[in-house]
């Protein structure tokens, strides 16, 4: 029997309406759920779009999969689209971020080092050197060792939701200064000065429980595939507040009668929840570092074949990204990366640092002009010492000033470390 047009189109509208109808109720029994439950559980369409109530624990891998298209679609353009829809969900409720301010005055950092030949690595020094340090613990003996200032008198202010580049020539101390920022200095190296998180002393908290040192060094174990290590790294380091600011979230949003976006809905919780709650996460962060196309590959080393050097690099980094520090100290994190993927995860980190009001420096080397552009503040460090530190676009008028003039088509990074 032939139907005319209005009928198809009537029976259609009809249909979208009972599918909202549905959804509606859907969401209506999960905001009568206790906040407990209710933070575990959200709304996902699948692939056809029918709507169905998940466990965010217990979501598949195709499902992740395809929430993850639904979010980044795009990793070069969608970071700062994504962060903004998750900060303008926490700003309609009028719920802000923690936020940690670093402050360092008169930092300095000490060390006692041999010099000429007892400073080679030879087998009769290391043999004196264990006698000596064996000798000075009993107090009999304190050597021959000169005093080296690596960090000299070193103040300033690190801000929340500004991304900091520190820059400096090869031996200016800038692996001491994050290290001593992070309170994560060796007990060899004396420290003075002193240093504060939102004006607590490294003394009166768990530095390493707020903040993340990201090493040069990249340590792996070698048996274990890429997607492994991020799991293992997020489970360790736990969720911080993030439980906490969600159930304040949920709390003012049902308050409110607000609907929030349900990919989003289900990302955040999966961000919050700890155990193998993180896969999404994980997911979400081997996307953004390109590292999804050997996620299954194990990471290797000298014995063992595995991912290439530039992958360790970015798998280094994404094990802190994983985990819930406010502060993140990064040490030339762009060391055998091409320029372009150096862009990609300073862009991130960029939309990250901004969105989430968090507290980030990174150090690094020679970067691109349009890797630099992307700082807000610029820290340059020459022989312990810091030469300049403020915004990154005024660097340029400062050393003007002082006589010291960029010459035209010069990078302005590689001109700041030449000063």
């Amino acid at each position: 029997m032939w139907n005319s047009a209005e009928n198809v189109f009537s029976r259609s509208a009809s249909f979208r309406e009972e599918e909202d109808d549905e959804e509606a109720l859907r969401w209506a029994a999960l905001e009568r759920l206790p906040t407990y439950s209710r933070v575990r559980r959200g709304i996902f369409k699948d692939i056809v779009g029918d709507s169905k109530e998940v466990d965010v624990s217990e979501l598949e891998s195709t499902d992740q999969r395809l929430l993850l298209e639904r979010l980044v679609n795009s990793v070069d353009d969608d970071p700062e689209r994504f962060f903004d829809r998750m900060r303008k969900r926490f700003d309609a409720v009028d719920l802000e971020f923690p936020k940690i301010e670093v402050r360092f005055q008169n930092l300095t950092v000490e060390s006692f080092v041999h010099v000429g030949s007892r400073a080679l690595p030879t087998i009769p020094n290391f043999i004196f050197n264990m006698a000596e340090a064996f000798l000075r613990r009993l107090r009999i003996y304190q050597g021959r060792r000169s005093k080296l200032t690596i960090l000299d008198g070193c103040s300033g202010i690190i801000r929340p939701s500004r991304l900091t580049l520190l820059l400096g020539p090869p031996s200016s101390g800038k692996t001491t200064f994050l290290l001593a920022l992070a309170g994560r200095l060796g007990s060899h190296l004396q420290m003075l000065g002193k240093i504060s998180y939102n004006g607590h002393g490294l003394k009166e908290f768990v530095p390493p429980r707020t903040s993340a040192y990201v090493s040069q060094q990249d340590w792996h174990v070698a048996e274990m595939t890429v997607r492994e290590t991020l799991e293992f790294a997020g489970r360790c380091q736990g969720v911080g507040v993030k439980y906490d600011m969600l159930l304040e979230l949920a709390r003012r949003e049902k308050n409110a009668g607000i609907k929030p976006d349900e990919d989003l809905d289900i990302f955040m919780k999966s961000l919050a929840l700890g155990g193998k709650e993180t896969s999404l996460v994980v997911e979400y962060i081997m996307k953004i570092l390109g590292l999804d196309i050997c996620s299954d590959t194990l990471v290797g080393d000298e014995m063992l074949k595995g991912i290439s050097g530039g992958q360790k690099k970015r798998l280094t980094t994404g094990e802190l990204l994983v985990g819930p520090a406010r502060v993140l100290f990064m040490d030339e994190i762009s060391n055998g990366l091409d320029s372009s993927t150096t862009y990609q995860i300073i862009k991130y980190m960029r939309h990250s640092t901004g969105a989430l009001d968090g507290t980030t420096v990174i150090s690094l080397l020679q970067p691109a002009p349009e890797t630099y552009e992307l700082f807000d503040d610029v820290i340059l460090l020459c022989e312990g010492q810091i030469l300049y530190q403020g915004p990154r676009d005024a660097a340029l008028d400062f050393f003007a000033f002082m006589g010291f003039r960029c010459p035209e088509r010069k990078n302005v990074a590689d001109f700041l470390q030449e000063v």
